[in-house]
């Protein structure tokens, strides 16, 4: 099997590249002239370079030949609310128009969106494929218009549109935050009263993401692809405490405190609404019934695998 994966240089995309080399599929990424390669270096796989917003010959290029398209591209944080339109959304109609032009019959088109394009669950009910969706961010927004562009191509094109949660794992930078502040000695805690979430390792996601390329009956359809349970905030916290050998202090900060401090930081104002909302929990149900999805990775070890690796990187 071919494939082109947009994203590669990431978190998520880079571990997906991992897995498909190990699958003996060939490999198409799409990267600029300036990204960082530190995770795809010697590793047997084809450049296109370009872009998912700017110059298309990339896209064109890798696109031609495939068999699937993973897209992972995007991005999480911005300064302009404008920049996640334009690439989440825009570049995502950029992709599949592209993918219209040169190769029509491509077998299947993954598009990775997120919980946040969703938004958080009513009330204490995880949230479900068939939902209204009501996303709290630009960052959810630009996500959810990507799903809403990606559906108006799926009668063209065969399109599996994969959302997960909070994604963790060795090489991630952003739940890393919260490992470092564990090591530290001190976790911050949005407010009081229980928070749910779900909280994906990256290795679990990566199988819902070739699961979603290879399964017949994922064609057209949405998928949340997380942890089989959900989690309180205070037991996620105790975990990566005891992981980073710290009983680390929790500290509950109101939520006005909160929205003050972040005032002056507008990276982190911006997806404020998601860090202080109650329930990220959700249901990996539909998954399971139609994909055969199955998380292998407690939190426990989970938590356990990725601090091990934030210790021999010198990153904690």
């Amino acid at each position: 099997m071919r494939a082109f994966v947009t994203g590669a240089t990431g978190f998520l995309g880079s571990h997906l590249v991992d897995r498909l080399l190990e699958k003996k599929w060939e490999l198409h990424l799409l990267v600029r002239k300036s990204s960082d390669l530190r995770w795809l270096l010697g590793k047997k796989v084809h450049y296109h370079y370009g872009d998912i917003v700017g110059e298309t010959d990339g896209l064109r290029a890798g696109l031609k030949e495939a068999d699937v398209c993973f897209h992972l591209a995007g991005v999480i944080t911005a300064r302009r609310p404008e920049t996640y339109f334009e690439v989440n959304a825009q570049g995502t109609a950029r992709l599949l128009e592209t993918a219209l032009k040169v190769n029509p019959k491509i077998k299947r088109v993954v598009i990775t969106t997120s919980l946040a394009a969703h938004g958080p669950g009513r009330d204490d009910r995880p949230a479900t494929e068939e939902d209204d969706c009501h996303p709290i961010t630009d960052y959810g927004r630009s996500k959810r218009d990507a799903e809403l562009i990606a559906l108006r191509y799926r009668e063209r094109l065969p399109i599996t549109i994969i959302r997960p949660p909070a994604i963790y794992g060795p090489r991630d930078r952003q739940v890393f935050r919260y490992f470092w502040m564990a090591r530290k000695g001190f976790l911050l805690l949005p407010g009081r009263g229980v928070r749910l979430l779900n909280i994906a390792y990256v290795q679990d996601v990566v199988t819902g993401l070739i699961l979603a390329a290879e399964k017949a009956e994922a064609a057209g359809k949405t998928y949340f692809i997380g942890d089989k349970r959900n989690y309180d905030w205070e037991e996620v916290a105790d975990l990566m405490g005891r992981a980073v050998h710290h009983k680390a202090l929790k500290i509950h900060v109101p939520e006005s405190l909160v929205r003050l401090v972040a005032w002056g930081y507008p990276t982190v104002r911006a997806n404020l609404n998601n860090f202080l909302a109650r329930n990220w929990s959700l249901d990996i149900g539909k998954a399971r019934r139609e994909l055969g999805y199955e998380p292998h990775t407690p939190l426990t070890r989970g938590v356990d695998e990725t601090v091990a690796w934030y210790f021999e990187n010198g990153w904690l």
